[in-house]
């Protein structure tokens, strides 16, 4: 059962979803490829996927590749990425969930956080998309820093009970919005679904 505190915070984090922030990030290069697709690890956190979006609770629109204006290459590292962000959702939610009830050691976010920062960066995203996937492994990275504090200074840490205050979450916020003005600026010609699902993917992976 989901703490009432949980559920108004997360209630607080889609307010901030709809008004994206612009902030310009150098490219991802130099990365060992992973084929376009590979799927990314499955995070045993304690909750599915959907799961996760029920918690928080937020909308979930999955992007519909099979009805896409994507050019095939890029709609390939979308579908992919999109699953990483997915799972992002899902070890953010259950880590939260723990941490706030004082379960340090249920598991393991942070190695959870960097088993889908290692698949990222080691992807090939295309030049058109490079920034769009430094914004989303930079996120992932911010909250996996947050989560890593956390636990380090358990009771100690001063951004337990308002997580928007954290200099790493406020990184990890302006970077999803920033990803997701890459895909609507990118892709004008998405059908309303899959822009909701623009929009949702980063909305639900951020604390904001």
């Amino acid at each position: 059962m989901v703490k009432c505190s949980i559920v108004l915070l997360c209630a607080a984090l889609l307010t901030g979803c709809g008004h994206p922030a612009q902030k310009p990030l150098n490219s991802a290069a130099g990365q060992t490829a992973v084929a376009s697709n590979s799927d990314p690890p499955t995070i045993d956190a304690g909750l599915s996927v959907e799961e996760a979006y029920a918690a928080i609770p937020h909308r979930r629109t999955v992007w519909d590749e099979s009805a896409t204006s994507v050019p095939p290459q890029e709609a390939a590292y979308l579908g992919v990425m999109f699953k990483v962000m997915d799972e992002g959702v899902a070890v953010r939610v259950a880590g939260l969930q723990n941490f706030q009830n004082q379960r340090f050691d249920d598991s393991n976010v942070v190695d959870q956080f960097d088993q889908l920062i290692a698949f990222a960066r080691g992807m090939q995203a295309p030049k058109t998309l490079a920034s769009f996937h430094e914004d989303v492994v930079e996120a992932l990275s911010d909250q996996r820093q947050f989560f890593a504090d956390w636990k380090a200074q358990r009771d100690g840490f001063a951004f337990a009970q308002q997580p928007g205050n954290d200099p790493a979450v406020r990184s990890a916020s302006n970077a999803l919005h920033n990803a997701y003005n890459e895909l609507m600026s990118k892709y004008p010609n998405e059908s309303e679904t899959n822009k909701e699902a623009f929009f949702d993917y980063p909305c639900a992976l951020d604390f904001l």
